[in-house]
């Protein structure tokens, strides 16, 4: 997964080095992105294996660490970190999250 991100990474600069982004495309793409995860979320937690007070906005935002890897360095060494950083944050049976502030009653 790491790989395909540093590749993403190198095509977004190719892209923008040949003209205008596009937002709407951008959009479209978070948005298949997020459906993704929301899905595997779903899975997980209905499988036991992914803690149920996860939202998937949390995963993503989880997951951005990865966009920000110093491909001109150890991109690999860091990528192993933050996966397994997230992985056990993921893992079912873990401490509860805080309430988030727009759900807290």
């Amino acid at each position: 997964m790491a790989s395909l991100l540093v590749a993403k990474q190198h095509m977004s600069e190719a892209l923008r080095s040949v003209g205008p982004s596009s937002g709407a495309w951008a959009s479209e793409s978070y948005a298949q992105v997020f459906d993704t995860i929301d899905i595997l979320v779903a899975a997980g937690v209905a499988a036991g294996t992914i803690r149920s007070d996860l939202e998937t906005a949390d995963v993503v935002l989880a997951m951005s660490g990865l966009l920000r890897l110093d491909v001109t360095g150890d991109w690999k060494g860091q990528a192993d970190r933050q996966i397994r950083l997230l992985m056990d944050g993921l893992q079912a049976g873990t401490h509860p999250l805080p309430l988030n502030a727009d759900t807290a009653e």
